[in-house]
């Protein structure tokens, strides 16, 4: 196993790059340029259902023509923080996912090795082309069990690399997968990270709200399969409860919360579904906010017919 560096640092000098490069890699973290204004991406999830409010039809039309459920800009809504923006974009996102499965490999996790292997076995039949997936396991330290592949063997064959020792760092773990594996992905907007835990951190350096800023801020949405919890709902001094780490991390960059018990095949096929079919990139230019403060955002629809699932907030930007 390619043991990752946490202490990873560095500054890289740029002594030339063109316009449109440093456009492409601000966009797709979400700053981006153009002219004197900088564009903001959001990432969403979007889904057109049946109207709840409707009654419906005994004879309904022909919806095989999936154009129908495409969902224009005109049929949302954008509040940042608090103030209303003009949505200058709203389309599909098609483009091919970098997805990291961070799977908690310490001592006592309340779940076996077989288990956990289960889950990169799963993304194997489900990835769409130009997907790749990393699997990476942490104790107190990360480490590259799967270099990104799309090899279905390659996802099959974790059962053997994985172990149970050391305590849990979490958040160290997560610091290291967004500051030396996906912030380097910055030309695909689709970065996602898959955490297989139960959400405990022990004496992880960097905070769980630090971190949470930094996922918000790189546009990574996080997505859980949630081990059972070691601590039975022990309250903790300097993070949040276990539990409450995972539904935090999903709820806070759009993702979403299954359970280590229930299918994890489902689990995992409606991640990688949604991911290439319900997928959207909203683009503006925030006006009227101040960036050094936490914003909250409200994306909203026209219709309950139009489900949307996105990130909370922006984090402040340091002075």
């Amino acid at each position: 196993m390619k043991q990752l560096n946490p202490l990873k640092t560095g500054a890289i000098i740029l002594v030339t790059i063109s316009a449109i490069y440093v456009e492409s890699v601000l966009a797709q973290s979400g700053r981006g340029t153009t002219g004197s204004k900088r564009s903001t991406v959001i990432n969403v999830i979007a889904r057109r259902g049946d109207d709840p409010s409707k009654t419906p039809r005994l004879l309904s039309p022909n919806t095989s023509d999936e154009s129908g459920r495409q969902i224009s800009k005109g049929e949302i809504e954008l509040y940042d923080g608090g103030v209303f923006q003009k949505i200058e974009t709203f389309a599909p996102d098609p483009s091919p996912a970098r997805i990291v499965v961070l799977m908690d490999n310490s001592a006592t996790v309340q779940t076996d090795v077989k288990k956990l292997a289960s889950v990169p076995a799963a993304f194997a039949p489900e990835i769409y082309e130009g997907d790749k997936v990393m699997v990476v396991g942490y104790d107190l330290k990360p480490e590259i069990i799967t270099e990104f592949t799309d090899e279905p063997k390659d996802l099959q064959g974790t059962l053997n690399l994985l172990r149970k020792t050391d305590q849990p760092k979490l958040f160290d773990a997560l610091n290291v997968i967004l500051e030396d594996v996906l912030r380097p992905q910055v030309n695909f907007s689709k970065r996602v990270i898959v955490v297989v835990a139960d959400g405990l951190d022990r004496g992880s350096t960097i905070k769980f709200d630090q971190i949470l800023g930094k996922l918000q801020d790189e546009n990574v949405t996080v997505y859980a399969i949630a081990i059972r919890d070691r601590t039975r709902g022990a309250l903790r001094k300097d993070a949040p409860k276990p539990e409450n780490v995972l539904d935090q991390l999903v709820a806070e960059t759009g993702g979403k919360l299954y359970g280590m018990e229930g299918d994890v095949k489902t689990a995992v096929k409606e991640i990688c579904d949604e991911l290439r079919n319900d997928r959207y990139q909203l683009t503006y230019y925030p006006d009227g906010i101040s960036p050094i403060v936490k914003r909250r955002l409200l994306v909203s629809a026209s219709t309950p017919a139009i489900s949307l699932r996105y990130k909370a907030s922006h984090p402040p930007k340091p002075q």
